[in-house]
């Protein structure tokens, strides 16, 4: 191993190090923090190590591809926002705000691929995946930290929303600055990241479908720059290809079980974290319900219902109407007394339609890991 790589290795492992620490810090705006990390660092690694360039005959067309593929995607959020809403910003657009909330991202995403570019440049295994590791705590930066996540619910929406998404992103931009260096993977970033903030007007898309769109695209663009350049590097295609295929399959798989547990589709999932419907639904089952929009219940329906922060599977026992509104008692199959009050149609969530035993026994040690952490 050559000087380069030597500085390299270390440097990749202490910036993935110190990004990874700067999670777990209960910082305000971890976007600003992580710029004013990321940006020394991008200096240190470029003074510090040789740079090499990327030599390929189609970068251009390639940096066309998928700047024309990041502003069909925004034109997709905004052509779905026809179905359910947008909104003005808030937020007035001053030198504030830009200072705030745009020039950090520019800060972070433009240093954060250079170091990538440079780490990358080093042909090491270890440097490479310290890079992407880099790049990826720094898009998780950018939303929030770990450190205000009090509930288990909140840790699986930050993994289904924002870091599978960017683990996906990520893997094609390690592609795309690999193969065809620094330009089509900044600026694929820096529109996706950028223009949603810039633009005065904040679509309602669901955040499940939000993170469905980021998931695919990068898969869809590295299948079509595959088809268009890299056909006749067979090794490379068999190899390199079939893995993101199969690393984008599985984060996939990932992104949708979160959403399940989640609740963001028509069907969610509950753990059973309590004995109150011990022999129906036991703890550790995984209850599957259906999102309540007002279907006709019966005496006897297992239901999800709010109470408080907290969600509630429990049996409806009695039904009643008082002045044209339905009022729902329920009870735990193995509590002796009825809930207290009453249960209207504004506090249900879901109809359990069936379980799968013992699979939320994971969910459960989790939980009680962030319970303890408390």
């Amino acid at each position: 191993m050559n000087c380069d790589k030597k500085r390299a290795t270390v440097l990749s492992i202490l910036i993935c190090v110190l990004c990874a620490l700067l999670l777990f810090v209960p910082i305000g705006n971890s976007g600003i923090w992580a710029a004013a990390l990321l940006v020394p660092a991008a200096l240190i690694v470029f003074l510090f190590i040789k740079k090499r360039r990327t030599y390929s005959i189609n970068k251009y067309q390639v940096l066309l591809i998928v700047v024309v593929s990041a502003l069909l995607t925004i034109m997709l959020r905004y052509f779905l926002a026809l179905f359910f809403g947008m909104a003005k910003r808030a937020a007035t657009q001053d030198l504030s705000w830009f200072l705030q909330s745009v020039l950090p991202l520019l800060l972070v995403i433009i240093s954060t691929e250079l170091i990538r570019t440079v780490f990358l440049a080093q042909n090491h295994r270890l440097t490479a995946i310290a890079a992407y590791g880099i790049c990826l705590l720094s898009d998780i930066l950018l939303v929030s930290t770990l450190s205000g996540l009090q509930r288990f619910a909140d840790f699986m929406d930050m993994m289904g929303l924002t870091v599978l998404p960017a683990a996906m992103g990520n893997l094609l931009y390690q592609y795309l600055n690999k193969r065809y260096g620094l330009l089509p993977g900044l600026s694929m970033r820096l529109l996706l990241t950028v223009c949603p903030v810039v633009i005065p007007y904040v679509p309602f898309t669901p955040d499940a479908l939000t993170a469905f769109i980021g998931m695919i695209v990068p898969l869809l663009v590295y299948f079509f720059i595959d088809l268009l350049y890299e056909r006749k590097f067979v090794t490379h295609r068999r190899s390199g290809g079939w893995s993101y295929v199969g690393i984008g399959s599985v984060l996939v798989l990932m992104l949708s079980v979160v959403m399940i547990v989640s609740c963001q589709f028509r069907y969610g999932a509950l753990v059973i974290g309590s004995g109150s419907m011990t022999g129906e639904l036991n703890t550790g089952d995984l209850a599957v319900y259906e999102r309540y929009e007002d279907q006709i219940l019966q005496v006897g329906d297992v239901v999800v219902f709010k109470s408080g922060s907290s969600r509630v599977i429990h049996r409806i026992t009695d039904i009643d109407q008082v002045n044209g509104e339905l009022r729902y008692i329920t009870k735990g199959d193995a509590n002796e007394t009825e809930d207290l009050g009453y249960r209207v149609d504004s506090d249900l969530v879901g109809v359990v339609r069936f379980k799968i035993a013992y699979v939320g026994y994971p969910t459960i040690w989790m939980n009680d890991l962030f319970t303890n952490a408390s």
